[in-house]
């Protein structure tokens, strides 16, 4: 598992893992039920060269600063890219969930966050997760009285074939002939890697609760906001998040640019259609 490092900071202790790189670092934010030890795709980066500095997001992994929004937490964002010497970056990066913390961080300081890139991410202005069932059903399943037990469960599960095969499903929109057989070991084990240094604390309840209806016409206004690039990507076969966020984002967001990916599930960083994200984001950063 990587190793992490908890920075002291004046709200309270934020979890990170900072790997430098020949070019500036990316800030990346990770989506729910995953921290700063979570593999989701910061080798898109580290691969053109760029440092990653990964965030556990309020409620995950050691940061501890009690129930922030993704507004409140920026001010502890900036703090902490301080304490470790981050003076600027290339981009702020959100994934799923850390599309909102990414946004609010571009807004907060154009010096640290020169362009944002959104990956697979949602809420947007529309509220998130997409269905009523799901809506509902999310927090008695990963919520914090029952939330270790059902990750120790879905490690258990993903540990064979048919068991990640099972929990791909409900990420892509496809059937499984159209994806399953294109996955390779290595994709594989990447799948299984996140699954299994998943886990969903405190902080999925506090995504869940920025991501309502209710807060739909605040979201719209924040993201109408954003003054510096940004690059969406995005799948039409995503089953963790509607097309519909991306199309939402590029719609509100001034400066945005959308790359309609080929990644088959949500999982946007395994599989053939990363080369061609890696050119988008080349393209973009350069």
């Amino acid at each position: 598992m990587t190793t992490t490092q908890i920075v002291g900071t004046s709200g309270g202790p934020v979890e990170v893992h900072y790997s430098a790189g020949e070019k500036p670092p990316v800030l990346l934010f990770g989506g729910g039920h995953t921290t700063a030890a979570t593999p989701i795709g910061e080798h898109l980066y580290t691969q053109l060269g760029h440092g990653v500095l990964r965030f556990s997001r309020p409620g995950y992994g050691g940061t501890d600063v009690g129930p922030l929004t993704a507004a409140e937490f920026t001010t502890l964002v900036v703090e902490t890219c301080r304490l470790l010497g981050v003076q600027r970056s290339a981009a702020v990066v959100g994934v799923s969930f850390g599309g909102l913390q990414a946004i609010h961080t571009a807004i907060s300081t154009t010096e640290l966050a020169p362009r944002l890139i959104l990956h697979s991410c949602a809420p947007s202005a529309l509220p998130y997760p997409d269905t009523w069932l799901e809506r509902v059903a999310a927090p008695l399943v990963f919520g914090p009285a029952i939330e270790k037990t059902t990750w120790a469960a879905i490690r258990r599960i993903v540990a064979r074939d048919v068991g990640l095969k099972m929990m791909m499903k409900s990420l892509t929109r496809l059937r499984a002939d159209q994806w399953w057989p294109q996955m390779s070991e290595t994709d594989r084990i990447a799948a299984r890697a996140l699954f299994t240094a998943m886990e969903s604390g405190h902080g999925f309840l506090n995504d869940l609760g920025q991501a309502n209806g209710r807060l739909s016409a605040y979201r719209a206004h924040t993201q109408r906001q954003v003054a510096v690039p940004t690059l969406v990507t995005a799948s039409r076969s995503d089953g963790g998040v509607s097309f519909q966020h991306a199309e939402n984002f590029v719609d509100t967001i001034p400066h945005a640019h959308l790359h309609e990916t080929t990644t088959p599930t949500h999982l946007y960083w395994i599989g053939e259609a990363q080369a061609d994200i890696i050119g988008a984001i080349r393209t973009f950063l350069a």
